[in-house]
């Protein structure tokens, strides 16, 4: 059974890894300088796809943080901790290595 305590690790943890979140996304909407050199087609190839790789590690870090806000809204709630699929509460261990977790450790192999 998970405690108080436990949930306030928790919590503190998923707080931590949102703010980090938060200025990564920040970072990475800044739209890079393409230049105006007319021979310099590789480079500005190179630009865009290295751009095309930070929006898509933008999104990816997009999605992690909506996970977060929706695990700490059910810690708000008082319905974090109880998988979405069968109901049974989530583990400790499972919490600890990936606090937004929504399944418990049975349900997420059965995804796979």
């Amino acid at each position: 059974m998970i405690n108080k305590e436990d949930i306030k690790k928790l919590k503190d943890k998923l707080e931590e890894e949102k703010a980090i979140l938060e200025k990564e996304v920040k970072e990475l909407k800044t739209v890079p300088d393409f230049g105006s050199d007319v021979d310099a087609s590789d480079e500005e190839t190179d630009e865009s796809q290295a751009y095309g790789n930070q929006l898509s590690i933008m999104q990816t870090f997009k999605e992690r943080l909506a996970d977060i806000e929706f695990a700490l809204n059910k810690m708000e709630k008082g319905t974090y901790g109880v998988c979405e699929k069968c109901g049974k509460e989530i583990s400790l261990e499972v919490l600890e290595a990936s606090p937004e977790s929504r399944l418990c450790q049975t349900d997420k192999k059965k995804e796979k």
